[in-house]
């Protein structure tokens, strides 16, 4: 989706909170005689040049900020809108499911590992050659499979 003029004024708005500046100090530190410049940027009803919003990625020194003017400039959202980027708990247990489902993918392995350095190699072998025998049954059942389908229909 990308940035609207409002959306970019109300990021404004959110990274002078961040940087705990106000609209008065962000005015005078642009140079600009008004601070209704500001609150009509931060409203969304005067559009921001391209020059003022480098001046203000500047001044704010936000890094979501940045990315949001890039967004805006760009039309392009590279932030994208994420469930998890501003919630930290969400974020937490993404990365816990994340994790989870790695270990479910081999627990052979996964126990193998995690008890680090024995004499385990053994039972790497032997996993290592079931598996190999169930792809090679699998295989060969898939080959065995098509050579019927083609000799059916070359019948």
């Amino acid at each position: 989706m990308v940035i609207s003029q409002e959306q970019l004024g109300q990021e404004l708005q959110n990274a002078m909170a961040r940087q705990d500046i106000t609209a008065k100090e962000l005015a005078y530190r642009l140079g600009l005689k008004s601070v209704s410049t500001i609150s009509m940027w931060t409203r969304g009803e005067r559009q921001v040049t391209e020059a003022r919003l480098y001046d203000l990625c500047r001044v704010l020194d936000d890094w979501r900020f940045r990315f949001k003017v890039a967004s805006y400039i760009a039309g392009i959202d590279l932030l994208g809108d994420n469930e998890y980027q501003d919630n930290v708990l969400a974020q937490h247990n993404r990365v816990l499911k994340e994790e989870s489902e790695r270990k479910q993918v081999d627990p052979i392995y996964y126990d193998v590992i995690s008890r680090g350095a024995t004499d385990d190699e053994q039972v790497i072998m032997e996993h290592d050659k079931e598996s190999f025998e169930e792809i090679q049954a699998e295989i060969s059942e898939w080959v065995t499979g098509k050579e019927q389908i083609l000799c059916k229909q070359t019948i």
